[in-house]
């Protein structure tokens, strides 16, 4: 059921993109120790015990490896950032502004779908109610 969801979600983010003219960036996620990106030793040691405990390919604790962002893409919140403002698990927004690291290469408006080098500086999010 996950995973025809997800694929589901896949094909639907690139289908509105493509109806909107919007760009849908694709973001990796990447591992990190101590803030700095896992070495090749420790990405091996990684895989190898995700894989003893049957975890995915394509995901690490749950989480995929590339998260599909988009202008007017519809979001929820997972988890408690600020209970108090209602920006919490179940919440819902949209994506407004998606600005991007000011390392990314230029990148052209005209394309459809941008793999980014690095996750975007921030996304502003418009929260359909919070406090």
């Amino acid at each position: 059921r996950h995973a025809v969801r997800r694929r589901w979600n896949t094909v639907m983010a690139k289908e509105r993109c493509r109806q909107k003219g919007t760009q849908l960036f694709i973001s990796r996620a990447f591992d990190t120790i101590g803030g700095m990106r896992v070495t090749l030793a420790e990405r091996f040691a990684i895989a190898s015990k995700s894989s003893n405990r049957g975890g995915k390919q394509d995901e690490h604790g749950g989480l995929p490896n590339e998260v599909m962002l988009a202008e007017g893409m519809k979001v929820m919140v997972t988890y408690n950032i600020e209970t108090d403002l209602d920006i919490a698990n179940g919440a819902r927004g949209e994506i407004v502004k998606i600005v991007l690291n000011e390392r990314e290469e230029r990148i052209s408006p005209s394309q459809p779908i941008v793999h980014l080098e690095y996750p975007p500086a921030y996304i502003l999010v418009k929260m359909l109610s919070s406090k």
